[in-house]
């Protein structure tokens, strides 16, 4: 998969697309769209979001339209000037095969297609479904096999299996790409509230740098979306040394999306002296 430049806003803070009002998308390479369920998602309870030093905490919940609504959307989102990568999430592993036969007519409309296999913040899917090891191998093939022509990415936590091999299990099954990393369970303290949610930020980068390491030493051929406390082009260079092949940005969105377009010129500057 060719992404130029190499940035991708990430799921969940890209929504669907809002951020091109406040971003030139000359300098994003891709888009990957909020994480469609099954079933509409209306998400967790306020508060849903908190910010302390160096991290964030979501607790969003996957709220979602469902996947019949989001297939009605798609003549809007083909006027998003960028590759679209759709991403596609579970509450079970037969609500993943259900929702990739279910998308199956339409994947000439994405570029690609991610399935969340790590959020912390829902009661069932997410990263839930990385427990059941045995039924997660089954279901990444059975989803190989339903979408057998699409560039198939894994959306995958540090949490419930070791990376490296939980990516062993993708190689085999004929998947092309991992997104590294999603955010980890965190809880945070609003005077006497406590918030539990996925952390992301700053605080999250040396953990994903060593993902992005780890799985690119012992798969090379795999493609690689950073993710995880990138919120500079210094950020962007790190991850690009250990081998990521494309850089995504998430929370940095929500910091200052001026900063996203800043690394997105950068990146096209590199390319253009490489060219």
């Amino acid at each position: 998969m060719l992404v130029k430049p190499p940035l991708i806003l990430l799921s969940g803070p890209a929504g669907f697309g809002e951020w091109f009002e406040l971003i030139n998308p000359s300098v994003i390479g891709a888009l990957t769209l909020k994480t469609i369920t099954l079933n509409p998602k209306s998400g967790n309870k306020p508060p849903r979001m908190a910010e302390g030093r160096d991290y964030v905490i979501n607790r969003i919940g996957l709220e979602n339209p469902g996947v019949t609504k989001f297939l009605g959307m798609l003549d809007d989102l083909r006027r998003l000037k960028t590759k679209i990568i759709a991403s596609l999430g579970g509450d079970s592993i037969d609500e993943y095969e259900k929702i990739a036969k279910i998308v199956k007519p339409y994947v000439k409309n994405f570029d690609a297609i991610e399935f969340n296999f790590s959020c912390p913040n829902v009661e069932k899917g997410g990263l839930s479904i990385i427990g059941d090891l045995e039924g997660w191998r089954r279901i990444i093939k059975t989803i190989r096999s339903i979408l057998s022509d699409s560039f198939l990415i894994a959306k995958l936590g540090i949490e419930g299996i070791f990376i490296e091999e939980a990516t062993k299990f993708l190689v085999e099954s004929g998947w092309n790409g991992v997104t590294l990393i999603n955010t980890v369970r965190g809880l945070h303290f609003d005077g006497d509230k406590m918030i539990l949610g996925g952390l992301s930020g700053p605080i999250l980068k040396p953990i994903a740098l060593r993902a992005v390491y780890e799985v690119k030493n012992k798969f090379p051929d795999i493609f690689i979306i950073a993710s995880g406390g990138i919120y500079n082009f210094e950020d962007a260079k790190e991850f690009l040394r250990v081998g990521a092949n494309a850089i995504g940005v998430g929370s940095a969105l929500f910091k200052d999306p001026e900063i996203v377009e800043e690394i997105g010129k950068k990146l096209l500057e590199v390319i253009h002296k490489n060219d």
